[in-house]
């Protein structure tokens, strides 16, 4: 079992966690939507997940 808190970070993109497509798919499915995954642009075997409507309000922006 991994634990997405202990996950290795990925310092090109906004230190997220660095996972595999399969971890990112599972939490994914499990936040019904809320995330979103996709590949690091720099490392490709690695994924990374997001909430873009949680961090566009963190930041002030709307949709």
């Amino acid at each position: 079992m991994w634990n997405y808190s202990n996950a290795p970070r990925c310092t090109v993109c906004a230190h997220r966690a660095i996972i595999t497509k399969q971890q990112a798919q599972t939490l994914v499915n499990s936040s019904e939507g809320r995330l979103v995954a996709y590949q690091c642009p720099i490392e490709l075997s690695s994924w990374h997940v997001w909430a873009p409507e949680f961090e566009r309000a963190d930041r002030g922006e709307s949709e």
